[in-house]
């Protein structure tokens, strides 16, 4: 029921609720083709971008998807110095095209974060990286992130992280408290978005890592105040977190950096 989520032998779906079962594909990854009209990506002008996904040993396009939290493709757009966010879903055309209509704030370099299932086919989480016309400086500075855990607020909701002891190479829970911005009581009429109570997007400082978190439903609140999830942070260093959740119809999304510690 939902191809992105990992586990042992007889562990259920911390969204469904399904029995886990034996995957039966492949994991090799597939090959990501991206072109962007005009070239000359400018910031502040919109541009198009089209992805062609390839079978790794066919070389095939891919038509079919997996639908995964009501989209077939999910499009994270990050700025290489990590300050720029956007999760857009671009749309599938007949021939197996996807494209979506972008645009980004400032000069520099932006990483593409594709997260898509092809039919039959292991989850895919690949990136490619694009650059602004009459950009100048570095394209792989590891940008100096420092521990940022204080409260954030974005339309009218303000999220509280509270992570346990962070420590890389075990599983963790991450858990959101949320308030409404104007009154400072509890949420308790967060919406579904993209059939989830809310997205998590973590990127160590480098890039090198980078993973799509969802809630897990057990210990999570079906609509707030408390959205948690569950994480494993592969190795020590500085991440980035942007967490997404609905209400009203409208997305807030709030960054957070949390500094990963060696194993006890």
């Amino acid at each position: 029921m939902h191809p992105d989520v990992r586990g042992k032998a007889g562990d259920r779906c911390g969204r469904c609720g399904m029995e886990l079962v034996a995957a039966a594909v492949d994991y090799s990854p597939f090959l990501l083709d991206v072109d962007v009209t005009p070239r000359a990506l400018r910031p502040n002008e919109q541009a198009r971008v089209r992805f062609f996904v390839r079978n790794p040993k066919s070389g095939a396009v891919v038509r079919h998807f997996e639908t995964v939290h009501e989209r077939v493709f999910h499009l994270f757009i990050v700025s290489r110095d990590l300050t720029y966010f956007a999760h857009v879903h671009p749309a599938l055309h007949p021939d197996g095209v996807l494209d979506t209509p972008i645009t980004v704030p400032r000069p520099g370099a932006y990483q593409l974060i594709a997260d898509f299932v092809p039919e039959g086919a292991a989850p895919q989480l690949l990136q490619r990286s694009i650059v602004t016309a009459d950009y100048t400086g570095p394209l792989n500075v590891v940008p100096p992130l420092a521990e940022d855990l204080r409260e954030k607020v974005d339309e009218g909701l303000r999220a509280e992280l509270t992570p346990p002891d962070p420590r890389a190479g075990r599983e963790q829970l991450i858990t959101f408290q949320l308030s409404d911005q104007a009154t400072g009581a509890p949420i308790a009429d967060l919406e579904p978005y993209l059939g989830a109570t809310g997205h998590l997007l973590i990127a160590s400082a480098d890039m090198s890592v980078v993973f799509h978190s969802h809630p897990v439903a057990e210990v999570s609140s079906r609509n707030g105040p408390t959205v948690v999830f569950q994480v494993l942070f592969p190795r020590p260093g500085m991440y980035r977190l942007w967490a997404q959740f609905q209400r009203h119809g409208r997305v807030a999304t709030v960054p957070f950096t949390v500094s990963i510690r060696t194993p006890a």
